[in-house]
């Protein structure tokens, strides 16, 4: 298959991870790194962010101070990140695992000069920790980093199949919205992906796809553009 986009940045929920196991599924893991292996061995340069809903949603813990809720929150995803690292290494694929909060030893601090020659030397990038700061989604984290590296567009993969008008859960007539602008999606008030993220993306011209991403083959249909709800 043709790939539409060679760079990307794939933002993983954390729910793709998280499953019957617990937080740390062994199943979700190595399902997502076989997605990511394959759509390196199509000629894809991959670089990850990753929810940390699985493990703990600051948003969830309304007992404490923000601040302190969206940092436990990063923290979660740096577990995932490191857990995907270990799947992606029985895989047999090198990756990098770069972190917002200093965490010597276990991950560098991130450097985007750093992960470009690492996807260009064919390692995985795992940014983790969203950007360091409360307030910010993992979405905006996925955007900044994917234009930090170069990459062509940011692919959001869940369980959600594309971008609705309303909750396809909900609402049996909902049709997918399979392409519109970054501006319309903020003047819609569509919340699939994260307002200030597409915002940034927007102002820098980068697409994003939103796609399905627990179905076998999923990772690289999206890279091909034959899947999934396209900005931009």
């Amino acid at each position: 298959m043709k790939l539409r986009w060679q760079r990307a940045l794939v933002k993983l929920s954390g729910e793709l991870i998280g499953g019957r196991g617990g937080p740390l599924d062994a199943g979700g893991l190595r399902f997502c790194a076989r997605e990511v292996g394959a759509a390196r061995n199509a000629g894809a340069e991959i670089a990850l962010v990753t929810g940390g809903g699985n493990v703990a949603r600051g948003s969830a813990l309304p007992h404490l101070p923000p601040t302190a809720g969206h940092t436990i929150g990063m923290l979660g995803t740096l577990i995932n990140g490191l857990a995907l690292r270990e799947a992606l290494t029985e895989e047999g694929i090198p990756s990098l695992v770069m972190s917002a909060l200093p965490c010597p030893g276990v991950a560098e601090a991130v450097d985007p000069w750093r992960a470009r020659a690492a996807l260009e030397d064919g390692q995985v990038v795992l940014f983790v920790a969203g950007t360091g700061n409360p307030f910010v989604t993992t979405d905006t984290a996925a955007v900044i980093r994917a234009l930090a590296v170069g990459a062509e567009a940011v692919l959001k993969g869940s369980k959600v199949d594309g971008i609705y008008a309303t909750d396809p859960e909900t609402d049996p007539a909902a049709q997918p919205l399979l392409r519109l602008a970054h501006r319309e999606y903020l003047t819609r008030g569509l919340r699939v992906m994260d307002g200030a993220a597409v915002a940034i993306a927007a102002d820098h011209g980068l697409p994003i796809v939103v796609y399905r991403a627990d179905r076998e083959g999923a990772l690289v249909a999206a890279l091909g553009g034959e899947i999934g709800s396209l900005i931009a």
